[in-house]
């Protein structure tokens, strides 16, 4: 009896994966021009505007346990990253600065004046430099696994170790086998080695500038993650209006590993209006 409940579990675990990356793959592709690159995104759902940033090298399916709760209460916009994905990538140098204007650029093409914003990785670090440098922008940031520094106050060594180890090969061969009609082949030493600076040099924002976001942000990270507690601490301590959940028992994914209790606290965070909590 245990284990044909089990595998009726397992099998109802593995049809909701399929369904969502289904919903993903169905849905329409459309490109905006955006400055010097094509960017691609989708579209799911109604409401105001929630736009998903993923993390570095990934795309835009690695919100396929988001994308169908969030789109029941948002119409949700899922990009794909300046390089990553199917959106183009030119010979300019690769900053976050220049991702976030990306995004604030589609969002003009869209007719859209301000949006929440969930990001991960790289697109939580995005979220932070338009909280900074946009604020009528965006209505609310949730930033997981995000870091506004790169040293190993922030960063677990090990990790900056694997970063600077990247082969140019193995990356064609990832890069190849995970972005689905992937349209910078020619340029993937190119992209490979910037993305290699970025990550190792960038983001470089200071606790003043953390001072300065005004939006609501809720920090979001594993307790076993690679960003360490203390630097996920010190972002929730210092933006204006500061949330944040430490995820038991999870790594750098709480959204993909703990995805059921990650899309209920973001959906929460995101429907109540923000009330600041007296700490005495």
């Amino acid at each position: 009896m245990i284990k044909k409940l089990y595998a009726l579990l397992l099998l109802a675990l593995i049809s909701t994966s399929i369904f969502a990356q289904t919903m993903i793959d169905t849905a329409k592709s459309q490109f905006a021009k955006v400055d010097d690159i094509k960017m691609h995104y989708k579209v799911f759902g109604k409401g105001d505007p929630l736009i998903l940033l993923h993390g570095s090298l990934e795309s835009m399916s690695d919100w396929d346990k988001q994308i169908p709760d969030f789109s029941k209460h948002f119409k949700v916009i899922a990009v794909d990253n300046r390089g990553h994905g199917q959106t183009t990538f030119t010979d300019r140098k690769m900053d976050y600065a220049l991702m976030s204007e990306d995004v604030i650029a589609l969002m003009a093409q869209l007719k859209i004046d301000s949006a929440y914003i969930v990001g991960f990785g790289d697109g939580g670090i995005i979220g932070l430099y338009i909280g900074l440098n946009h604020p009528d922008k965006i209505r609310k940031l949730v930033a997981i696994g995000a870091n506004y520094k790169v040293d190993t106050t922030a960063v677990y060594g090990q990790i900056l170790d694997k970063v600077k180890a990247w082969d140019d090969d193995k990356m064609f061969t990832f890069v190849r086998n995970n972005f689905k009609g992937y349209q910078n082949f020619g340029q993937i030493a190119q992209f490979t080695q910037r993305m290699k600076t970025m990550l190792l040099t960038e983001p470089n924002l200071t606790i003043p500038d953390l001072k300065k976001i005004s939006c609501p942000a809720l920090f979001i990270a594993g307790d076993h993650d690679i960003i360490k507690i203390d630097h996920t601490n010190a972002m929730y301590e210092n933006v204006q209006k500061g949330q944040m959940c430490i995820v038991p028992d999870a790594k750098h994914y709480p959204q993909k590993e703990k995805a059921k209790i990650v899309n209920t606290i973001i959906l929460d965070f995101l429907s109540k209006k923000y009330v600041k909590i007296s700490r005495f």
